[in-house]
């Protein structure tokens, strides 16, 4: 089974629905991992992702996380608009992807994400070493989230585990300074939604805000965020949008009855092998009051 993409047949019977929490995060899970046991070597920190704030803290002696004043930049741009596609055309494209590069997912895809993905192809900016491709199909019914936050947030944060991250008491911190301070270039995306529905939404001018230099979610910056009340644009139907890895944005619940294809590439330095497979949970649907479902 390859666990980078998944090609199955969407129905509104067949759609995966799980009860909303609001806790769900971006980056990975804030519990502790088990210490399991690998034949193969941790794969090499590139300069993109490394935690460099966190390095400055001593194992020995741990002191208080500092704070430090935050501009995220935002950068929004809609770098294309493409012909809205019907429903039918999203329901039945057929594969999604998980981390899938670029090359790979062009041969695989439906014609509809093909489509935007040759699109996408001609806005790359090629200074990275790795283009991948993550992709959903969601059936909507209003009120429905298509993850398990609405927190405000950036793509691509530079995540942290380990004996470092636990003596200052923590299972899992952002290094947000590093993100935002770093004179190495962010991870840089592409966005695609096929209609306007279910929008995310993006911040789009400069913002400056005292954050702490670490945090272990983005709970806090959240709350932040919203008292400032930035101004912000919903990503409109069928829109190709760019932004990098210090630009927040967030979902939002679905206003309307149907289906939604969610495309993005990621330019990156980092290279990405799945260990595990997260793919069946692609495509799941968050719903406040549902019952059952399976975790994901």
């Amino acid at each position: 089974m390859s666990l980078t993409s998944l090609h199955k047949k969407h129905s509104v019977d067949t759609q995966q629905v799980v009860p909303f929490t609001g806790e769900g995060a971006y980056h990975g899970s804030t519990a502790k991992r088990p210490n399991a046991a690998s034949s193969s070597p941790p794969a090499p920190v590139v300069e993109e992702m490394r935690p460099s704030t966190l390095e400055r803290y001593s194992l020995e002696a741990p002191r208080p996380i500092a704070e430090f004043e935050a501009t995220f930049p935002n950068l929004y741009s809609v770098q294309d608009v493409l012909p809205v596609p019907t429903q039918e055309e999203v329901r039945d494209d057929g594969v999604t992807f998980c981390w899938c590069p670029l090359q790979e997912a062009l041969s695989l895809a439906g014609p509809l994400t093909r489509r935007v993905l040759a699109s996408m192809q001609g806005h790359l900016v090629g200074d990275k070493r790795h283009v991948y491709v993550d992709s959903k199909i969601q059936y909507f019914e209003p009120g429905d989230v298509p993850v398990d936050s609405q927190h405000w947030h950036v793509d691509g944060s530079i995540v942290a585990r380990g004996p470092r991250v636990e003596a200052l008491g923590h299972n899992l911190l952002h290094d947000m300074r590093a993100r935002l301070s770093s004179d190495v270039t962010s991870p840089r995306y592409l966005a695609y939604q096929s209609s306007d529905h279910c929008a995310t939404v993006f911040a789009t001018a400069p913002l400056t805000l005292t954050l702490p230099e670490l945090v272990p979610s983005f709970t806090g910056l959240d709350a932040a965020i919203r008292a400032l009340s930035p101004p912000f644009a919903l990503q409109p139907a069928s829109t190709i949008v760019r932004t990098d890895g210090r630009s927040l944005h967030r979902a939002q619940a679905a206003t309307g009855t149907g289906w939604r294809l969610w495309v993005r590439t990621v330019e990156t330095d980092r290279e990405v092998r799945l260990s595990s497979s997260i793919i069946e949970c692609y495509g799941t649907v968050f719903r406040t009051g549902a019952a059952g479902g399976r975790s994901c």
